[in-house]
Formats: C-alpha cells, structure tokens, sequence
C-alpha cells in the first residue's frame, strides 16, 4: 500500500493532512514532518488538528499556511478509526498511514503497518522510498514522533531498526537532547497535583490500577487539558500494575479513558469493548458519561483480560 500513496502523492497537488484528537508527539511530529516533505514537492498542505495541540509541541517547524483550497487527498496519520477524528469531515479522498493494531483498514487507500513503532517512522519509511530529501526541519518533527511513541525508547516497540532511523535523524539535524527535555521533564506544578489526587483516589483490584480526573478537579486546580497528559504513564510505573487504567472528564458529558497493560492485551480488549482501540499494551476510548460510573465498567472489563498468577 506504500507504493499506492506514494502514486497519490506524485498524482496529486491540493492535501490536507488531519491527525487524532488529543495529539501526541507522534501524531504532531509525522504530521506536521508530512505537511514540510509534501510542501518541499511544491505541493499545497494544510493541517488539520480535531482538538489544540499541547503548547510544549509547539517547538517545531511547521509548515507554511497558504491561502484556503479544497483538497483533493485528506491524508489520515496515526488514525485507527474515523472516531479518533472527532467533529473534523475530511474533504478529499481519504488516505490513512497508521500503525494501530485496531485499524480495520479504513480509507480509499489504507496503509497500516502494526510492526512499526509510531506514524513517525513510516513516514521516514515514505520519504525514503520516494528519495525526499529530509532536512533537519523534518528531522526534527520525526524524532519527536518516535521518540514520543516509544516512550522515549522504552516500550517494546523499540526495535533495532528504530535506533537505526533515530542514528539518522539526529545526523540530519534532529536534537536529541533538546527533545527528550522538552517532552520528559516540561510538567506543570498541576500536572503533579492532579497526579497526586488520582493516585489518591486510586482502585486497585486484582492487578489494575485505575483512576480519574474530574473536570471539577481541573478547575478547582486551575489545570489546563494538557496537564493531565502523562499521567496513565505514571500509573503505569507502579510495579504492581498489569492493567492501568486513567479516566479523564474534560466536557461535563464525555470522558475519554487511556490504558496500559504491563505483558498482554488486557489494554487493547478492554479498549475494543468500549468501541475504542489502539496497540495491545497501550489502548484508549472517549464515549459520554461521568467518570466515576464509567471507571466501574472499565475496571469490570478489565478484571475479563488481566493474567491472573
């Protein structure tokens, strides 16, 4: 399916290029390095975010606004599903790159690859094959993107092929460095307050560990959205942990769950049964309803998919 985007590419001038709500370094990082690699063919991007990125991702180059247009190809990056789009109705023929194990392979032109470690290095993968050249702008917003999903080369998806590309990037221009600071230690005395009060309030039962976030506890610790990114990762840290469970309620009717299963799937079935998805250790879903209620179905479900000793 690679050669078929690539077709579209060289076929076609006019795209625009729509991530996930909720964007991650990988989702910010692959698009944004998309939109720079097409607009270097002489192509006309935009990008389209369903929800504002964070403001600690926005230290990299982004591509040059130009004036409105209807696009021909809406390319979907990091998108399992059209639900992870949110209120955005793409306007061209749909392409997806994605790595989510969830994918049914959705789209006109669908390229998935579940081996791959994030949407960032598929894109490198594209570019490569194309001979684009990759400047350290690119660069830049590619090793964010791997960076970020491998949990700054932590998780199993790191493989050997991964450092290989990370070698590369960082000899075109990336800042390694620069980078893990920005996205490892830039938290918020809020996001340590609200860290505190989920692990306060923490459940645990039979290897989970669950909790949530309230959007009255955002407000009474006058917190922004994005300081409640990373805390399933926190969570997740707890040795004890084989299923982690974080329930954010950021609009009075809808919560948005994210999970980590420790050595199974227990994150992504758990996930599948809320109409979510994701990878197999690391899952998610938004559906409406108050935190607390929602959290004794997640965890119920849960208890279904974590090994038991």
């Amino acid at each position: 399916m690679k050669t078929e985007v690539i077709s579209i590419i060289n076929q076609h001038s006019l795209f625009e290029i729509i991530t996930h709500e909720g964007p991650d370094p990988d989702a910010v990082g692959s698009s944004l390095a998309l939109g720079l690699g097409l607009q270097s063919l002489g192509k006309s991007v935009r990008t389209v975010y369903p929800s504002p990125v964070p403001e600690e991702l926005f230290f990299t180059s982004r591509p040059v606004e130009v004036a409105p247009f209807l696009p021909e190809i809406s390319i979907l990056v990091d998108v399992a599903d059209m639900n992870m789009i949110g209120k955005v109705s793409p306007q061209g023929k749909i392409v997806v790159i994605d790595h989510h194990v969830s994918n049914d392979g959705f789209g006109n032109i669908s390229w998935v690859e579940t081996s791959k470690s994030s949407a960032a290095e598929m894109i490198f993968d594209l570019f490569s094959e194309m001979g684009l050249q990759i400047n350290a702008a690119i660069a830049q917003n590619l090793y964010m993107g791997i960076f970020g999903d491998t949990g700054g080369f932590m998780h199993a998806n790191t493989t050997e092929r991964v450092f290989e590309i990370a070698r590369d990037l960082t000899h075109k221009g990336a800042d390694p460095t620069g980078i893990a600071y920005i996205l490892k230690k830039n938290r918020t005395v809020a996001f340590y307050e609200i860290l505190c009060l989920a692990i306060k309030r923490m459940r645990i039962l039979g290897g989970i560990y669950a909790s949530y976030i309230s959007q009255d506890d955002l407000g009474r610790l006058n917190a922004r959205a994005q300081d409640v990114s990373g805390v399933i990762d926190e969570i997740a840290n707890i040795a004890e942990a084989k299923l982690s469970i974080f329930i954010k309620q950021l609009e009075p009717d809808k919560v948005s769950c994210s999970m980590r299963s420790r050595d199974s799937d227990a994150a992504l079935q758990t996930a599948l049964a809320f109409g979510g998805g994701g990878h197999a250790m690391a899952a998610g879903f938004s559906l409406s309803g108050q935190a607390p209620a929602v959290l004794d179905k997640v965890i119920e479900e849960g208890l279904k998919w974590v090994k038991t000793d």
